[in-house]
């Protein structure tokens, strides 16, 4: 066998998919070395984001297992083709489930009764956070993020009144720290904390929006939009969009419009990213989940009459598209955009 320098393998694992890496680790151990560095993984990870950042979306069923009184979570990937991929199922213990938007390749979800888990659909690995009993009453919600200054994960739990536990892998193993925090940060726990540059964002009860900062873990509060102060607050909701926090404002008349605004972060002001209009029929049921890299096409989720449960809309020419998955037929599902990683939360 021909020798092939370090540097071309690194450079030619790194544009390899996941899965095709994975069958690379068993040959030797010079390959497998490679592919379990983090500075590897990183780099992987960066590459596909920007090659196939919005290319893959991920979807998430819940099944109910009555009998046996358990619950599966499901997960498919839908590539280009629109074909849907069963990529990982895993049993857990019979709950309500909420299912968090990908991020940097990794699934958090929580149960209505406070467990929280963290996977990796790609590689097939789970943990499953500590639990504190005598807290289960008090649980509100839970919110999942990258920290890119130190290079880790975290989870945030929110528990009422104004607690919060940090967990931080570190080292291979999930630390945990708790501390309350001002009541004028209060969570409005009609939604998760929406995860987006660095940052945890929610409503405030104070009619504002509350940043964490994932690296410092500091707070701080945002204004709303000036034209959207006296609007319905329940009708204004938070997601990420390519990075970047955004607010969708779904608060009109004919419920067939919608508003999407984005925060600049490094310029702390909001701008109007675009207008979703439909013509004949009402889109307050469907939620934005997420963006083409042109900035052009808006992935929506909810029904929308002739179109199905997930389409996209042209910002430029106002048409709307359905995006028909092939192998997928459960009508109950989360959706977001996706990037696999090599990074294993199990260890």
């Amino acid at each position: 066998m021909a020798f092939i320098p370090s540097p071309i393998i690194y450079n030619i694992f790194s544009k390899l998919p996941v899965k095709s890496l994975a069958r690379f680790k068993s040959l030797n151990k010079l390959y497998c070395s490679f592919i379990n560095d983090p500075h590897f993984i990183n780099a992987h990870f960066k590459n596909h984001s920007v090659v196939h950042g919005d290319l893959c979306l991920i979807l998430s069923c819940i099944e109910h297992q009555n009998l046996n009184n358990t619950t599966k979570i499901h997960f498919f990937t839908v590539k280009d083709n629109e074909h849907a991929t069963i990529e990982y199922s895993i049993p857990v213990s019979f709950d309500t489930y909420h299912i968090l938007p990908s991020c940097n390749g990794l699934i958090c979800f929580y149960g209505l009764h406070g467990s929280v888990h963290v996977c990796n659909p790609t590689t097939k690995t789970i943990v499953n956070l500590p639990n504190i009993d005598d807290d289960l009453q008090s649980f509100q919600s839970c919110g999942f993020g990258f920290d890119g200054i130190n290079g880790t994960y975290k989870v945030i739990k929110f528990f009422d009144p104004h607690k919060i536990e940090i967990f931080t892998v570190v080292n291979g193993s999930w630390n945990k720290i708790r501390y309350t925090y001002s009541p004028c940060f209060g969570f409005q726990h009609h939604q998760p904390p929406v995860f987006a540059n660095g940052f945890f964002y929610w409503f405030s009860i104070s009619s504002s929006i509350v940043s964490f900062d994932i690296g410092k873990e500091t707070f701080e509060t945002i204004s709303l939009p000036q034209s959207v102060l006296n609007k319905d607050k329940f009708k204004l909701y938070l997601v990420e969009l390519k990075g970047e926090l955004c607010m969708v404002d779904m608060d009109f008349e004919d419920k067939k419009r919608v508003d999407i605004w984005m925060f600049k972060c490094n310029e702390e002001h909001w701008v109007k990213l675009g207008t979703i209009v439909h013509r004949s029929e009402p889109i307050d049921t469907t939620r934005v989940v997420g963006i083409k890299a042109n900035n052009q096409e808006i992935l929506l989720h909810g029904f929308i009459k002739g179109l199905g449960h997930l389409s996209c809309y042209n910002m430029e020419t106002g048409g709307f598209r359905p995006i028909n998955i092939k192998g997928f037929t459960s009508h109950y599902f989360h959706v977001s955009q996706h990037v696999e990683t090599l990074f294993q939360v199990g260890h």
